[in-house]
């Protein structure tokens, strides 16, 4: 089984139409034709951003443009869904399972460090907290004996 590369883009896992074409063993321009013919469909979804890329072909003047679509886990099984359940496909489903699932992992992984690391930054707080808390008892009873010397003066007065 071939795993599949997906791309990161604006913190969400996305699978390139290019490599799709490819897994399913057929030309880019097809893939994207069906793309563009459910647009609609697919854009229900999430944002479907579509990328240009300059390409340039062996034996070939100049550069063409390649427009492809970064599609994100439901689009892209949608995708799929269209086509017919060919041995490629089916493998091509298989793969892309895997594919979204190790990157939710990856970010949850990402994310359970990050709370880590403020844990860790709020335990090293609590810490510095517990070390300057008798100065700041100190001080709140400081501050409580002076409002009490006012208070006692004003009861002293006639």
């Amino acid at each position: 089984m071939n795993a599949i590369t997906l791309i990161q883009s604006q913190g969400e896992a996305r699978a390139d139409s290019r490599v799709l074409a490819e897994r399913l063993g057929i030309q880019h321009k097809n893939t994207m034709e069906l793309i563009e013919r459910y647009a609609g469909k697919i854009q229900q979804f999430g944002l479907l951003p579509f990328q240009t890329e300059a390409v340039k072909k062996p034996g070939a003047r100049g550069t063409k443009h390649q427009r492809y679509a970064l599609l994100n886990e439901d689009q892209a099984y949608f995708l799929l869904a269209l086509s017919r359940n060919t041995e490629s496909v089916v493998g091509l489903k298989s793969s892309l399972v895997m594919a979204f699932r190790e990157a939710r992992y990856g970010m949850a992984c990402q994310a359970l460090e990050a709370r880590k690391l403020e844990a860790s930054q709020s335990g090293r707080r609590l810490a510095l907290w517990r070390y300057e808390k008798p100065g700041a008892y100190q001080h709140v009873a400081h501050l409580r004996e002076q409002l009490q010397l006012t208070f006692g003066l004003e009861e002293v007065l006639p």
